[in-house]
Protein backbone atom coordinates (compact mmCIF):
# COMPACT_ATOMS: atom_id res chain seq x y z
CA UNK A 1 0.00 0.00 0.00
CA UNK A 2 1.61 3.38 -0.90
CA UNK A 3 1.70 6.31 1.44
CA UNK A 4 -0.97 8.18 -0.16
CA UNK A 5 -3.50 4.83 -0.28
CA UNK A 6 -2.70 5.08 3.38
CA UNK A 7 -3.69 8.40 3.69
CA UNK A 8 -6.85 8.23 1.49
CA UNK A 9 -8.06 5.11 3.78
CA UNK A 10 -7.01 7.08 6.88
CA UNK A 11 -9.32 9.94 5.37
CA UNK A 12 -12.37 8.36 6.27
CA UNK A 13 -13.35 10.76 3.31
CA UNK A 14 -17.26 10.98 2.87
CA UNK A 15 -19.11 12.59 0.25
CA UNK A 16 -22.52 14.81 1.63
CA UNK A 17 -24.07 16.06 -1.25
CA UNK A 18 -26.12 19.48 -1.00
CA UNK A 19 -28.61 21.26 -2.97
CA UNK A 20 -28.12 21.90 -6.32
CA UNK A 21 -27.55 25.23 -7.12
CA UNK A 22 -27.31 27.88 -10.53
CA UNK A 23 -24.38 29.59 -11.26
CA UNK A 24 -24.56 31.16 -14.92
CA UNK A 25 -26.71 28.71 -16.03
CA UNK A 26 -24.87 25.85 -15.40
CA UNK A 27 -25.83 23.11 -12.95
CA UNK A 28 -23.36 23.14 -9.51
CA UNK A 29 -23.50 20.63 -7.38
CA UNK A 30 -21.84 20.87 -3.61
CA UNK A 31 -20.30 18.48 -0.68
CA UNK A 32 -17.82 18.26 2.10
CA UNK A 33 -14.84 16.06 2.23
CA UNK A 34 -14.12 15.11 5.17
CA UNK A 35 -10.77 14.01 7.09
CA UNK A 36 -9.18 13.20 9.80
CA UNK A 37 -7.98 16.29 10.88
CA UNK A 38 -10.03 19.09 8.34
CA UNK A 39 -13.63 19.46 6.00
CA UNK A 40 -13.09 20.53 2.70
CA UNK A 41 -15.95 22.21 1.44
CA UNK A 42 -16.06 22.07 -2.76
CA UNK A 43 -18.07 23.17 -5.53
CA UNK A 44 -18.35 21.03 -8.95
CA UNK A 45 -19.56 23.15 -11.52
CA UNK A 46 -19.56 22.66 -15.64
CA UNK A 47 -18.77 19.85 -18.17
CA UNK A 48 -15.38 18.82 -19.76
CA UNK A 49 -11.76 18.61 -18.79
CA UNK A 50 -11.71 19.04 -14.93
CA UNK A 51 -9.64 21.92 -13.77
CA UNK A 52 -9.29 22.14 -9.76
CA UNK A 53 -9.81 26.03 -9.06
CA UNK A 54 -7.25 27.15 -6.10
CA UNK A 55 -8.06 30.54 -4.80
CA UNK A 56 -5.71 33.10 -3.55
CA UNK A 57 -5.02 34.76 -0.08
CA UNK A 58 -3.90 33.01 1.70
CA UNK A 59 -6.80 33.25 4.22
CA UNK A 60 -9.40 33.86 1.71
CA UNK A 61 -12.02 31.35 0.46
CA UNK A 62 -13.05 30.58 -3.39
CA UNK A 63 -16.11 33.34 -3.39
CA UNK A 64 -14.48 36.06 -4.87
CA UNK A 65 -14.00 33.79 -7.49
CA UNK A 66 -17.49 34.18 -8.41
CA UNK A 67 -19.22 34.41 -10.69
CA UNK A 68 -16.99 35.83 -13.04
CA UNK A 69 -14.81 32.86 -13.87
CA UNK A 70 -18.05 30.21 -14.15
CA UNK A 71 -17.91 31.92 -17.82
CA UNK A 72 -15.49 28.63 -17.93
CA UNK A 73 -17.95 26.24 -16.80
CA UNK A 74 -18.81 26.52 -20.45
CA UNK A 75 -16.28 24.43 -21.73
CA UNK A 76 -14.72 22.89 -19.09
CA UNK A 77 -15.41 21.50 -15.64
CA UNK A 78 -14.71 23.36 -12.35
CA UNK A 79 -14.05 22.32 -9.16
CA UNK A 80 -13.71 24.80 -6.31
CA UNK A 81 -13.09 24.65 -2.87
CA UNK A 82 -12.45 26.86 0.24
CA UNK A 83 -9.08 26.05 1.53
CA UNK A 84 -8.81 24.56 5.05
CA UNK A 85 -9.87 27.07 7.75
CA UNK A 86 -11.74 28.90 5.57
CA UNK A 87 -15.03 29.58 4.24
CA UNK A 88 -17.02 26.38 4.60
CA UNK A 89 -13.85 24.35 5.24
CA UNK A 90 -12.91 23.72 8.91
CA UNK A 91 -9.37 22.66 10.61
CA UNK A 92 -7.71 23.44 13.56
CA UNK A 93 -5.88 26.28 14.26
CA UNK A 94 -2.59 24.89 14.32
CA UNK A 95 1.03 24.23 12.22
CA UNK A 96 0.23 20.67 11.99
CA UNK A 97 -2.91 20.83 10.06
CA UNK A 98 -2.09 24.33 8.60
CA UNK A 99 0.99 24.00 6.30
CA UNK A 100 1.91 23.67 2.67
CA UNK A 101 1.73 19.31 3.05
CA UNK A 102 -1.66 19.06 4.22
CA UNK A 103 -2.67 21.86 1.32
CA UNK A 104 -1.63 20.18 -1.05
CA UNK A 105 -2.29 16.73 -0.37
CA UNK A 106 -6.10 18.45 -0.27
CA UNK A 107 -5.82 19.09 -3.72
CA UNK A 108 -5.06 14.77 -4.41
CA UNK A 109 -7.58 13.82 -1.78
CA UNK A 110 -10.64 15.67 -3.61
CA UNK A 111 -8.81 15.05 -6.99
CA UNK A 112 -9.22 10.85 -6.17
CA UNK A 113 -12.63 11.70 -4.50
CA UNK A 114 -14.34 13.33 -7.02
CA UNK A 115 -12.77 10.40 -9.58
CA UNK A 116 -10.75 12.06 -11.28
CA UNK A 117 -8.07 10.40 -13.48
CA UNK A 118 -5.58 13.34 -14.34
CA UNK A 119 -6.80 16.99 -13.79
CA UNK A 120 -5.45 20.32 -14.63
CA UNK A 121 -5.05 22.45 -12.04
CA UNK A 122 -5.24 26.88 -11.85
CA UNK A 123 -3.92 28.76 -8.79
CA UNK A 124 -4.69 32.46 -8.93
CA UNK A 125 -2.68 34.81 -7.24
CA UNK A 126 -0.94 33.49 -4.18
CA UNK A 127 -3.11 30.37 -5.37
CA UNK A 128 -0.57 29.37 -7.90
CA UNK A 129 2.18 29.06 -5.02
CA UNK A 130 -0.19 26.03 -3.86
CA UNK A 131 -0.62 24.99 -7.51
CA UNK A 132 2.96 24.49 -8.16
CA UNK A 133 3.82 22.67 -5.57
CA UNK A 134 0.95 19.94 -6.67
CA UNK A 135 2.82 19.69 -9.95
CA UNK A 136 6.48 19.06 -8.40
CA UNK A 137 4.45 16.23 -6.07
CA UNK A 138 2.13 15.28 -8.22
CA UNK A 139 2.59 14.88 -11.72
CA UNK A 140 1.15 11.48 -12.77
CA UNK A 141 -2.37 13.26 -11.74
CA UNK A 142 -1.77 16.44 -13.56
CA UNK A 143 -2.67 17.01 -17.12
CA UNK A 144 -1.71 20.74 -17.05
CA UNK A 145 -1.06 23.85 -14.77
CA UNK A 146 -2.19 27.26 -14.87
CA UNK A 147 -1.15 29.96 -13.39
CA UNK A 148 -3.32 32.66 -13.77
CA UNK A 149 -2.35 36.62 -12.33
CA UNK A 150 0.70 34.19 -10.28
CA UNK A 151 2.48 36.01 -7.13
CA UNK A 152 6.75 35.30 -8.15
CA UNK A 153 7.79 32.38 -6.71
CA UNK A 154 10.87 33.78 -5.06
CA UNK A 155 12.36 37.54 -5.11
CA UNK A 156 14.20 38.49 -8.29
CA UNK A 157 10.99 41.07 -8.89
CA UNK A 158 10.44 41.95 -5.54
CA UNK A 159 11.41 45.61 -5.44
CA UNK A 160 9.79 46.22 -9.40
CA UNK A 161 6.53 45.05 -7.95
CA UNK A 162 6.53 47.08 -4.58
CA UNK A 163 7.25 50.07 -6.55
CA UNK A 164 4.30 49.18 -9.06
CA UNK A 165 2.38 48.62 -6.71
CA UNK A 166 2.94 51.48 -4.70
CA UNK A 167 2.56 53.18 -8.16
CA UNK A 168 -1.01 52.56 -8.45
CA UNK A 169 -2.14 53.03 -4.61
CA UNK A 170 -3.67 56.22 -4.12
CA UNK A 171 -3.50 59.20 -1.23
CA UNK A 172 -7.79 57.98 -0.83
CA UNK A 173 -6.10 54.00 -0.60
CA UNK A 174 -3.68 54.82 2.11
CA UNK A 175 -6.01 56.92 4.04
CA UNK A 176 -8.51 54.24 3.58
CA UNK A 177 -6.65 51.69 4.66
CA UNK A 178 -4.80 53.81 7.79
CA UNK A 179 -8.60 54.24 9.13
CA UNK A 180 -9.46 50.66 8.76
CA UNK A 181 -6.13 48.65 9.98
CA UNK A 182 -6.26 51.46 13.33
CA UNK A 183 -9.68 50.55 14.09
CA UNK A 184 -10.99 47.80 17.02
CA UNK A 185 -13.10 46.84 14.22
CA UNK A 186 -10.37 45.46 12.51
CA UNK A 187 -8.41 44.06 15.50
CA UNK A 188 -11.93 42.18 16.69
CA UNK A 189 -12.17 40.77 13.05
CA UNK A 190 -14.97 42.31 12.17
CA UNK A 191 -16.53 40.86 8.70
CA UNK A 192 -17.62 43.65 7.54
CA UNK A 193 -14.05 45.44 8.54
CA UNK A 194 -11.78 42.86 6.84
CA UNK A 195 -14.41 42.82 3.67
CA UNK A 196 -13.45 46.49 3.12
CA UNK A 197 -9.85 46.26 4.11
CA UNK A 198 -9.64 43.89 0.75
CA UNK A 199 -11.39 46.07 -0.81
CA UNK A 200 -9.35 48.92 -0.70
CA UNK A 201 -6.17 46.27 -1.40
CA UNK A 202 -7.87 45.22 -4.48
CA UNK A 203 -9.06 48.32 -5.69
CA UNK A 204 -5.26 49.07 -6.69
CA UNK A 205 -5.11 46.08 -8.64
CA UNK A 206 -7.63 46.81 -11.45
CA UNK A 207 -7.53 48.53 -14.61
CA UNK A 208 -10.71 50.09 -13.41
CA UNK A 209 -10.69 50.92 -10.15
CA UNK A 210 -14.37 51.44 -10.00
CA UNK A 211 -15.46 48.03 -10.77
CA UNK A 212 -14.06 46.26 -7.34
CA UNK A 213 -17.74 46.63 -6.17
CA UNK A 214 -18.10 43.74 -9.18
CA UNK A 215 -16.10 41.05 -6.70
CA UNK A 216 -17.66 39.31 -4.11
CA UNK A 217 -15.77 40.54 -1.07
CA UNK A 218 -18.20 40.02 1.25
CA UNK A 219 -16.15 38.24 3.82
CA UNK A 220 -17.73 35.12 5.92
CA UNK A 221 -17.74 34.33 9.69
CA UNK A 222 -15.17 32.04 9.59
CA UNK A 223 -12.96 33.34 6.46
CA UNK A 224 -12.68 36.61 8.50
CA UNK A 225 -11.88 34.59 12.00
CA UNK A 226 -9.72 32.74 10.71
CA UNK A 227 -8.25 33.99 7.56
CA UNK A 228 -4.94 35.89 9.38
CA UNK A 229 -3.99 32.71 11.14
CA UNK A 230 -3.81 30.85 8.39
CA UNK A 231 -2.24 33.00 6.51
CA UNK A 232 0.58 32.99 9.41
CA UNK A 233 0.84 29.15 9.57
CA UNK A 234 0.90 28.56 5.72
CA UNK A 235 3.84 31.33 5.57
CA UNK A 236 5.52 29.67 8.36
CA UNK A 237 5.16 26.51 7.06
CA UNK A 238 6.76 27.80 3.48
CA UNK A 239 9.51 29.89 4.73
CA UNK A 240 11.00 32.21 2.42
CA UNK A 241 9.95 31.01 -0.86
CA UNK A 242 13.04 30.93 -3.40
CA UNK A 243 11.66 28.22 -6.11
CA UNK A 244 12.94 29.66 -9.78
CA UNK A 245 15.44 26.55 -9.31
CA UNK A 246 12.86 24.27 -8.78
CA UNK A 247 10.21 25.37 -11.53
CA UNK A 248 12.33 23.28 -14.65
CA UNK A 249 11.21 19.77 -12.44
CA UNK A 250 7.43 20.65 -13.91
CA UNK A 251 7.61 18.87 -16.99
CA UNK A 252 3.57 19.31 -17.51
CA UNK A 253 2.51 22.11 -20.00
CA UNK A 254 2.12 25.37 -18.16
CA UNK A 255 -0.29 28.49 -19.01
CA UNK A 256 0.95 31.17 -17.66
CA UNK A 257 -1.65 34.66 -17.48
CA UNK A 258 -0.23 37.88 -16.49
CA UNK A 259 -3.16 41.13 -16.32
CA UNK A 260 -1.29 44.13 -17.98
CA UNK A 261 -2.05 46.28 -15.24
CA UNK A 262 -1.54 44.26 -12.49
CA UNK A 263 1.42 44.92 -9.58
CA UNK A 264 4.13 41.86 -10.52
CA UNK A 265 5.96 43.22 -13.92
CA UNK A 266 5.48 41.12 -17.17
CA UNK A 267 9.09 40.33 -17.34
CA UNK A 268 8.66 38.47 -14.24
CA UNK A 269 5.62 36.21 -15.65
CA UNK A 270 7.31 36.13 -18.81
CA UNK A 271 10.59 35.00 -17.60
CA UNK A 272 7.88 32.08 -14.96
CA UNK A 273 6.72 30.49 -18.11
CA UNK A 274 10.27 30.29 -20.18
CA UNK A 275 11.41 28.79 -16.93
CA UNK A 276 9.22 25.98 -17.33
CA UNK A 277 10.08 23.49 -20.07
CA UNK A 278 6.48 23.74 -21.72
CA UNK A 279 5.71 26.91 -20.97
CA UNK A 280 3.18 29.46 -22.87
CA UNK A 281 2.93 33.21 -22.01
CA UNK A 282 -0.42 35.14 -22.49
CA UNK A 283 -1.26 38.84 -21.63
CA UNK A 284 -4.48 39.68 -20.79
CA UNK A 285 -6.09 43.23 -20.53
CA UNK A 286 -6.62 43.36 -16.79
CA UNK A 287 -5.52 43.88 -13.71
CA UNK A 288 -5.10 41.37 -11.12
CA UNK A 289 -8.68 39.28 -11.74
CA UNK A 290 -9.22 38.46 -15.51
CA UNK A 291 -12.31 36.95 -15.27
CA UNK A 292 -14.01 40.34 -14.28
CA UNK A 293 -12.06 43.04 -16.24
CA UNK A 294 -11.26 40.46 -19.72
CA UNK A 295 -13.39 37.61 -19.79
CA UNK A 296 -13.50 37.00 -23.52
CA UNK A 297 -9.10 37.02 -23.43
CA UNK A 298 -9.12 34.93 -20.81
CA UNK A 299 -11.90 31.92 -22.04
CA UNK A 300 -9.80 32.74 -25.77
CA UNK A 301 -5.98 31.79 -23.44
CA UNK A 302 -7.36 28.80 -22.11
CA UNK A 303 -9.03 27.20 -24.54
CA UNK A 304 -6.28 27.89 -26.90
CA UNK A 305 -3.70 26.23 -24.62
CA UNK A 306 -5.81 23.13 -23.91
CA UNK A 307 -6.22 22.77 -27.93
CA UNK A 308 -2.90 22.86 -28.06
CA UNK A 309 -2.59 19.70 -25.72
CA UNK A 310 -5.15 18.04 -27.79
Amino acid sequence: MTGRTRHLASCAVALLFLVPVFAEGQRARQGMVSMDNARLFYEVIGNGEPIVVVHGGPGLDHAYLQPGLDALATRYTLIYYDQRGTGRSSAALDSATINIDTFVQDIETLRQTLGFERVTVMGHSFGSVIATEYALRYPESLRALILMNPVEPGSRYREATGERQRARQTAEDREDMSELTQSEAFTARDPTTLSQVYRVAFRQLLKERDRISELDLDLQNATARNGQDVAALLGGSLGEVNWWDRLPDVQTPVLVLHGRYDAPPIDMSRELAETFPVGTFEVLDAGHFPYLEDREGLLSAVSGFFAGLR
